[in-house]
């Protein structure tokens, strides 16, 4: 009898939307056409936290973002991230590019070392810098990389979303994921990832969404795991619109900026 009741809420959520003329797609387009600034500097502060047993383990982490979109070229944006505290991870940097057929290129620079490597596809899935982040988490999908329906519709913090399921058509750690987008301000309150063989492992929640200007984006990003382990990013600082030249996005720049 549940069970019957359950698929009868979800058919109704369904026809609900369907007579607002929302597909999966349109509601991704939407979410994607939000404006976002054509460069920005972002400075955030990260709280990593782990749990065995009965004790708890927390790291501080802050780092910039510099990021530059394309409008022109066959590249949608580039990324670099510079660690600047603790000491020990000074100068540790991730730079991304993500081209607009949705493929993308990513190199890890450890000072120590002097030197960057290229994150290959089989390290996609690893974690980064000890977070409950991996390399996919940090690179952006394409709409055409996954197949999206809708399942229905939830509340997260009050706030009435359509929930989508996402399904990849191109490799992915993720076997699908669970988005929850945000009906009045089409901006993604929570992700959960679900794998094949664990099901649900972790969700992200985007936290405190404010808008600077013409520009939405969450003020804290959570990811938080089913052991308990959590990841916390709060960004502190944002900047759009500011100048960066191009070559702060290449490789001879990543390990010749320190």
């Amino acid at each position: 009898m549940r069970s019957a009741v359950f698929y009868f809420l979800i058919l109704i959520s369904n026809i609900f939307l369907f007579a607002k003329n929302y597909n999966a797609i349109d509601i991704m387009e939407r979410v994607n056409s939000s404006p976002k600034p054509n460069s920005s500097i972002s400075e955030i502060e990260l709280e990593i936290v782990k749990k065995k047993r009965d004790r708890t383990k927390s790291k501080s982490r802050s780092f910039l973002r510099y990021e530059k979109r394309y409008t022109t070229g066959g590249y949608k944006k580039k990324t670099l991230v510079k660690f600047l505290k603790p000491n020990s991870v000074s100068g540790t940097s991730l730079l991304s590019w993500i081209k607009n057929n949705g493929s993308s290129e990513q190199w890890f620079y450890i000072p120590k070392l002097k030197v960057s490597k290229k994150v290959k596809s089989k390290e996609r899935s690893k974690s980064f810098m000890s977070t409950d982040f991996i390399y996919e988490d940090l690179e952006t999908r394409h709409i055409s990389d996954d197949v999206f329906s809708i399942e229905g519709q939830s509340k997260v913090d009050d706030n009435d979303c359509v929930v989508l399921l996402s399904k990849p058509i191109k490799e992915s750690y993720y076997h699908y994921k669970k988005i929850y987008v945000d009906e009045k301000i089409w901006q993604i309150r929570k992700v959960e990832f679900y794998s094949s063989e664990k099901g649900l492992i972790k969700t992200l929640f985007l936290k405190e969404i404010m808008k600077k200007g013409e520009y939405w984006f969450p003020s804290i990003m959570e990811m938080i795991t089913i052991n308990g382990n959590y990841t916390n990013m709060k960004i502190i600082g944002f900047k759009p619109g500011v100048v960066l030249d191009d070559e702060i996005f290449t490789e001879s720049f990543l390990v010749n900026m320190d």
